[in-house]
């Protein structure tokens, strides 16, 4: 991954799939993505090549809208029983943090959560 402001690239050359840098310096999305087993993290960079490329991932098993919020819609992104957080901003896809599948009743956190992430820079 490289730097790209507050951001960092997740695939080369590709300014529409990032992960999002906190004001600390980490970055929740690449030290989720860094623990994963191969497999796994290889899944979310075929996921990642689609979005890049502009096409769909239509199935809720893999991507599953969440809400629209503060004028970004919060998605997740699926591997078995890890998720993926991502905010779409136009075009433009942040991943803001991954954790084990949560509960049902800690949907919602991870909603705010993404979203806090995401605006951390702008102070919305």
């Amino acid at each position: 991954m490289t730097e790209h402001g507050h951001c960092k690239r997740l695939l080369p050359d590709c300014d529409t799939v990032l992960a999002m840098i906190r004001r600390s310096g980490a970055c929740d999305a690449e030290e989720f993505l860094g623990g994963l087993d191969l497999r796994f993290r290889a899944r979310y960079f075929r996921y990642f090549e689609r979005l890049r490329d502009h096409h769909n991932i239509k199935s809720p098993e893999n991507l599953r809208h969440l809400d629209k919020r503060d004028d970004v819609d919060v998605f997740e992104l699926k591997a078995d029983n890890y998720r993926l957080y991502m905010v779409r901003h136009q075009v433009t896809w942040y991943a803001t943090h991954g954790r084990k599948k949560p509960a049902n009743s800690r949907v919602n956190t991870e909603i705010q959560k993404a979203i806090n992430i995401f605006w951390e820079w702008n102070g919305n």
